[in-house]
């Protein structure tokens, strides 16, 4: 038999019992007796969380964020290669042009 009949063997039962419907199951009485969650205030949740190193917190102003935030666009333009390692690099081999 060839690997693609083996194949089509096991292939066609699982399509087909992939088709059939999830069983009509009644609700667990845990959930139907669960309390519902307690809704919280977003400023309680706010204060509760502990900010990463690069969280932006919501409370700070606008401005100060966005002085933090071109701070940091900055600091990532710097070159990853120096300009004398370039240099060097460009001047070691002909083809690396």
């Amino acid at each position: 038999m060839t690997p693609f009949r083996r194949f089509a063997l096991w292939l066609a039962p699982a399509a087909l019992v992939a088709c059939l419907a999830p069983p009509d199951l009644p609700p667990s009485q845990a959930g139907v007796e669960a309390p519902a969650p307690e809704l919280l205030p977003l400023t309680q949740l706010l204060a509760e969380r502990e900010d990463g190193p690069h969280t932006a917190r919501l409370t700070d102003a606008p401005d100060a964020r966005a002085t933090a935030l071109q701070a940091r666009a900055a600091q990532l333009r710097v070159p990853v290669i120096t300009a004398p390692d370039r240099q060097q690099m460009l001047n070691s081999g002909p083809g690396l042009r």
